[in-house]
Parts: structure tokens; sequence; C-alpha cells
């Protein structure tokens, strides 16, 4: 059992995502040229924090991706290989999964006797009758749970329903990679405080949440698709539009809980990460990395320069020179 925060940034997506077409015809042009060779390289967003003698790169991650999506991209993968330690959010290996395991029992699952359809009124029950059904759960194993594990629940089987998988994420892959690699790998946050993240938002706001997934379970896949379309070509003011602006509008303690107070903290330990010399790079989910309340703006504020990165910028494609400045000998 996995634990993931994808519900409380995909109840927050507005209708209506536009997905983006990454075709273009090639032309002999200079110009036509660079960006095409631009677009070899450009995929998920990538940023690079510096300071005198250290560099890390910044890279977010989507937790529910399709099978067939391509987004390992050469940027990605030169700065990948270039830094000698590796920061994840947690620990999603055995151990981590041992711990979700037990915490997700404990703090997910109901031990009062009460079902968690008594708490919902005739809407809300048929809701998540209709949502069961489709998702191919069932009542009982739904009314076992508190509100927030619930969602979880619900999210995960909307996603697989369109071909989805936390199994095929992002952070699944660059955590093979780095094993593989043999990178120094440092976890951000523990499994508990992951968990408790959702599980300790007041019983008020999770059945708030669990309505909103109940009533949105339909085009929550779609939703995650368009997210993760986007997230693949780059499509940051995408993002903050549809995810960030929104959550943080319709409820900033929600936000700061899941969001804003977690990117402080992360900040904290990479400061220590920065303050010694070295390359590294970071994984997390890029909802951190959005908006003014980013991991990034945190950072900023340390006083690292922080900018986008990509390993092809595109120019100067040709030296050039004045013409006022040749001279004949």
């Amino acid at each position: 059992m996995k634990p993931i925060l994808s519900t409380f940034v995909l109840i927050s997506v507005l209708a209506g995502c536009s997905q983006a077409d990454g075709s273009r015809t090639t032309t002999d042009s200079v110009a036509d040229r660079v960006q095409d060779a631009r677009a070899r390289n450009d995929g998920p967003a990538i940023w690079v924090a510096k300071d005198t003698d250290s560099t890390l790169y910044l890279f977010g991650t989507v937790h529910l991706l399709p099978d067939d999506l391509v987004w390992q991209r050469e940027d990605m993968r030169q700065a990948f290989d270039g830094a000698g330690t590796i920061f994840f959010e947690v620990d999603t290996g055995s151990s981590g999964q041992i711990d979700a395991t037990v915490l997700t029992t404990r703090l997910g699952l109901r031990n009062d006797g009460l079902r968690l359809s008594g708490r919902l009124d005739n809407y809300q029950r048929n809701l998540m009758e209709a949502a069961a059904n489709n998702g191919g759960l069932t009542i009982a194993a739904l009314d076992g749970m508190q509100p927030w594990l619930a969602s979880e629940y619900l999210m995960l089987a909307a996603a697989q329903n369109v071909g989805l998988s936390a199994d095929l994420s992002a952070d699944e892959a660059l955590k093979s990679r780095a094993t593989r690699e043999g990178k120094n790998v440092i976890y951000l946050e523990s499994v508990e405080t992951q968990i408790r993240a959702s599980a300790d938002l007041s019983e008020d706001v999770q059945f708030d949440i669990l309505t909103e997934t109940l009533e949105q379970f339909n085009s929550l896949g779609e939703d995650a698709t368009e997210i993760a379309e986007q997230w693949s070509v780059g499509g940051t003011e995408f993002l903050t539009e549809k995810i960030i602006l929104p959550m943080k509008a319709r409820s900033p303690l929600v936000f700061d809980h899941l969001l804003r107070d977690r990117n402080k903290a992360w900040a904290t330990q990479l400061s220590r990460f920065m303050d010694d010399s070295g390359t590294g790079f970071v994984a997390v989910g890029t909802a951190h990395l959005l908006g003014e309340d980013s991991l990034l703006s945190e950072l900023r504020e340390q006083g690292y320069s922080v900018q986008r990165y990509h390993a092809f910028m595109g120019e100067p494609v040709i030296d050039t020179v004045d013409a006022t400045i040749i001279r004949t000998p």
C-alpha cells in the first residue's frame, strides 16, 4: 500500500483541461531547427539551484502515469547522472511498504464499529454506491475506512479505470534508476509524516474532500491523464492554474498543511546539503515546485539562485560578428 497525496491535488483540478499538441513541422530555418532540437530534450520541468560550490536540480514528478507516456528526456538524464545524492519524498521500498501498511491500517481503518456510510446523507451514500460500482470497489471495503483513505482508494480506482498506475510513476522509475546506479539516496520525510499529512486533516475537511472525490469520480481519471500529459511537456503554467491556484483559493489551511508547510521543512533540509559542496537531484511531486509558495520560492528566500534548466538552451547556434568591426587588412 503506497501512500499518495494525488487525491488532494486532483480534486482541485478544474474541468476543461486542454491537451498539449507536441507535433510540429520541421523547416530549414535556423529558428525551427533550434526549436526542434529543444523539443527533443524538453520534457517535465527541471529547475537548478546554485551557490558558489553546490548545484541542486529539482524535478517535479507525477504519481499516476499511463504506461505508454514518454517522459524520460535527456535534460533529466544528464542532470540525474551528474548528481551524487538523490532526494525523494519518502521511502516506498519494501521497508517503506511495511511501514505504510501498518500506519494505514492504524490511521485509515475504522476501529469504532461505525460505518463510513453512516456519516453520509442519502445524496452522498448514492454517490459512494455509484463510484464503488464504477471503480470495482465494494461498499463494505469503503465503509471500514476513514474518509481520507476512502478518497485515496477512490482516486486510485478512477486512475486505474483510464490506465494510470502508481507503480509506473516517475518517482518509482527514478528510485529504481538511483538504486541501479548506486546513488546516495535521502528521503525528505518519513512514511508516517506523509500519511499524517492526509490522516491528520480535520474530520470535516476529510468529509468535504470525500464528497468532492465522489462528485467528480467519473472525471478524475481524465483529469489525471491531462495532468500527466501537460507535466510531460513542461506545462507549468497549466498545472499552476489548474492545481495550485484553485487549491489555495478553496482551502488555504489545507493548502498550507499539504504543500506550503512541507515545502518549508524540505527547504531547510536541502539547505544543509547546499552548505556543503557537490551536486544533488531532487524528485518530488510537481505541485511542490509550482506557485509562489513552492519549494523553489523557499530556496530563493534562503539566498540561492534558482532558474529553469534546459540541457539544450538553443542559443547561440551560430556565433555572429558585428560587420562594423570587421576591418580589411
